[in-house]
């Protein structure tokens, strides 16, 4: 936050929205002491005191401690800064004198800074003052942290190894000071105590994953799934192996840029959820899920607040995978007025699209969706995302590959126990099924064989429940249709066309990946 230009240039109320109080303070402070200002901090519960915590006057009523900075015995080139003033914004009297004061000071070195953190700005004051929202730490400063942390407990830790280390600064990305510093004592402390002496960089991830929680839109997946858990989507996977390497500073030296991300797009259960997962392990980095419905709240600038600190959180936490499931739901009907909502959703669209096309921190977005027609186009349009994948239903081949992934994940000793001619008409009757539904097959085949004295899973356990299915495809044949003939012409197809496909299916539609 660079604040002596807003100071040298008469800005005459600050409005700084940040939880951490303590931080914003040092930075005010360090502008105060380049800009040889004197600095006076206010709060209800100590009145004012200077930047030492030496006590000035025992003003703790908020209309006294403004008339006082408002006052003509006030000495110039000082700067202000109240603790929480935003709690008395109700009062008249206060946004009146608010006013006087930014009326007043523009013309002398005065400043007013207000620390609140929480963004809440009456209208009368919407021209009076800048907002300003005051970033989490840097590298720089979380690194600073483990150092020191580091330093006064190498002898319960002992060496650190240099990618350790890397691994520990990028967990602790997305975090503010505080949670940081706790974040890593804590890791500590159980990396120590603990015998089977877990890394410290999973223990702080751990401990990332219940401050992004805090947000109550972003939630931290600790995904287990790696490329070898889906079946099929050649295409996707390769696209997202020549990848995996795209966010180290190699990268950087070769020029590269940082990806944007992908929109996956088909029926619902052909895989696109496990495939943003396995994502992340492909690609080596956290996996943040996005819910953007959560955004939307019932108070004035509520929406737009929590969307800033989505993308601010998601930022902050340095290389990711950003997973937006279902995003159609989300904004569907982008292309009306927008007046039911007084323009809400049509602003956080906006922000969103414009984020996703000018970010340049390492977030990589994973957007799904089923139902490509309640997109607006703008979404669609090159430059949101790198690419577009259509993933359509598996042929004959992948049918197999996901049947034996399930059987295997299951019940591992049963898959040399099913025949090659019971599989194969398994893979024949489950034309048209998801992935999803191959998977719900192979649990019905094992409630059966448990049902029958808990014996081993057979291929005809499989094949019965099969055979009882009517897949989503069919059910929903004119949506596939629609998504099939649109991914033709706009979408690389996920899954890597074969000799055996279905004749006729809707797996081959989209270009295929040339590498």
């Amino acid at each position: 936050m660079n604040l002596p230009p807003y100071i040298r240039a008469h800005y005459p109320i600050l409005y700084l929205v940040t939880p951490e109080e303590s931080r914003a303070e040092s930075s005010i402070l360090e502008a105060a002491k380049a800009l040889k200002r004197d600095l006076q901090i206010w709060s209800t519960t100590e009145g004012f005191v200077n930047e030492k915590g030496k006590s000035i006057a025992q003003t703790e009523d908020a209309i006294d401690a403004l008339l006082q900075v408002h006052g003509k015995e006030t000495p110039d080139k000082t700067i202000f800064v109240m603790r929480d003033l935003h709690l008395y914004f109700n009062s008249p009297k206060v946004l009146r004198i608010l006013r006087d004061i930014a009326r007043d000071f523009k013309q002398l070195s005065k400043t007013l800074i207000i620390i609140s953190p929480v963004r809440k700005v009456p209208a009368e004051l919407e021209r009076d003052l800048t907002v300003l929202e005051f970033e989490l730490p840097k590298r720089e400063e979380i690194e600073a942290i483990f150092n020191t942390l580091y330093t006064n407990n190498k002898a319960k830790l002992g060496t650190i190894s240099d990618d350790e280390k890397e691994r520990i600064i990028q967990a602790a990305m997305g975090l503010t000071t505080v949670e940081a510093e706790n974040a890593f004592s804590k890791a500590m402390v159980e990396s120590t105590t603990d015998e089977s002496k877990p890394l410290i960089s999973k223990l702080v991830l751990r401990e990332k994953a219940a401050a992004v929680r805090k947000t109550g839109i972003l939630e931290y997946f600790e995904a287990t799934q790696t490329a070898s858990d889906i079946g099929g989507l050649e295409n996707l996977k390769t696209w997202l192996t020549t990848r995996n390497q795209a966010f180290t500073h190699k990268a950087r030296q070769f020029g590269l840029p940082l990806p944007r991300g992908i929109l996956l797009a088909g029926l619902p259960g052909c895989g696109k959820s496990l495939s943003a997962k396995a994502a992340s392990n492909i690609l080596g980095v956290p996996l943040i899920r996005f819910d953007i419905g959560k955004v939307f709240g019932g108070l004035v600038g509520e929406s737009e607040r929590n969307m800033r600190t989505a993308i601010q959180t998601a930022e902050a936490v340095g290389s990711c995978v950003l997973w937006i499931d279902e995003m159609e739901k989300a904004f569907a009907g982008m292309g009306g007025s927008g007046s039911s909502d007084s323009g809400t959703s049509q602003r956080i669209f906006g922000n969103f699209i414009t984020w996703m096309q000018e970010k340049t921190t390492p977030c990589f977005v994973i957007a799904t969706v089923n139902r490509i027609d309640s997109l607006p186009p703008e979404l669609l349009r090159k430059g949101r995302f790198d690419e577009i994948f259509f993933v359509g239903l598996p042929d004959a081949v992948n049918r197999e590959e996901i049947i034996n992934i399930h059987v295997r994940r299951f019940r591992p000793k049963a898959e040399k126990l099913i025949k090659a001619s019971v599989m194969k008409e398994c893979v024949k009757a489950s034309e048209g099924f998801s992935g999803a539904e191959l998977e719900e097959a192979v649990i019905s085949g094992m409630y059966t064989a448990f049902h029958h004295d808990a014996r081993e899973l057979l291929g005809e356990d499989i094949l019965k429940a099969i055979e009882i299915t009517n897949p989503l495809s069919k059910a929903r044949a004119a949506d596939l249709k629609m998504m099939s003939d649109w991914a033709e012409c706009n979408a690389v197809n996920a899954n890597k066309i074969t000799a055996k496909a279905d004749k006729g299916d809707k797996s081959s539609s989209g270009r295929q990946l040339e590498i």
